[in-house]
């Protein structure tokens, strides 16, 4: 009789176990599934950031494309400007070069238009 208290008692011990051992392995289980589906999910969300930092990225590089293409034509008409100014400043060299001369010119010809009142006041005298 007293082996057939041990061996239920065995049993029992032993169903005790399994149904404690069984109750482990599904909360390892729901654990993994729940750490799975947080990695999912954790996953998806970093995807979702690689698309959106990719449209970013290339939107970026547009912007910075068309930036520099207005640059390039900024610089060609910032040279188009210097060689403007260049000519201009060329012209303006020499409108100051004609323009004493023509001083110039204009100042001996005042002279000589005051020498010829005085000879004339002169000649107008010797009429009188």
């Amino acid at each position: 009789m007293k082996t057939v208290v041990i061996v239920v008692v065995v049993i029992i011990v032993l169903a005790a176990i399994a149904y404690f051992a069984y109750q482990q392995i599904q909360r390892q289980r729901a654990r993994r599934a729940e750490q799975r589906a947080r990695l999912r999910a954790e996953a998806q969300g970093h995807r979702q950031e690689l698309e959106a930092s990719s449209a970013r990225a290339q939107n970026a590089a547009q912007a910075a494309e068309s930036h520099a293409e207005q640059a390039e034509a900024h610089r060609t008409q910032a040279e188009r400007f210097r060689r403007e100014a260049e000519r201009h400043e060329a012209l303006a060299v020499e409108e100051e070069q004609q323009s004493s001369a023509e001083g110039e010119r204009s100042e001996r010809a005042r002279a000589a238009a005051l020498r010829h009142d005085e000879r004339a006041q002169e000649a107008e005298e010797r009429l009188s």
